[in-house]
């Protein structure tokens, strides 16, 4: 199985920022599409022998491979504009044809690092009675 949470140096997330990392560039949208065909036989849903099914888990196994494919495109596209992250990915599908759907990934490429958290202060000591006499004086 393909690594689905960083596809060849670029992390893809469904959320509208990244928790941790501050955005440097917006590259602008990308996307990714999947073309399938309707056909059960086709797609291999129905053998071409006997007609019959596949199972639920090959059925479900396939409908994913189709929505990872698109997302693997997206990605590749995002790379190829200097972009290490895709934030707000999101799916959407439509008919080419009578017989033919196309599946689209698409999302916003950007240049993210991690943020630098500010160095914590070295807590105040408190004032001894000692001290404050002395500044009194």
């Amino acid at each position: 199985m393909r690594d689905v949470v960083n596809r060849g140096g670029v992390l893809v997330v469904t959320t509208d920022q990244l928790p941790g990392h501050v955005v440097r560039a917006v590259y602008g949208e990308v996307l990714g599409l999947s073309a399938r065909t309707l056909s059960a036989y086709t797609e291999g849903f129905k053998s071409a022998m006997d007609g019959s099914g596949v199972s639920m888990a090959e059925r479900i196994h396939m409908l994913t491979e189709c929505r990872l494919e698109a997302v693997d495109r997206m990605a590749r596209v995002a790379a190829r504009m200097g972009a290490n992250a895709v934030l707000a990915m999101r799916f959407d599908h439509r008919p080419i044809t009578e017989s033919w759907i196309e599946i689209c990934a698409y999302g916003t490429a950007v240049q993210a690092e991690v943020a630098r958290l500010p160095r914590p202060r070295k807590p105040a000591t408190p004032a001894t009675e000692a001290d404050m006499s002395l500044k009194s004086a």
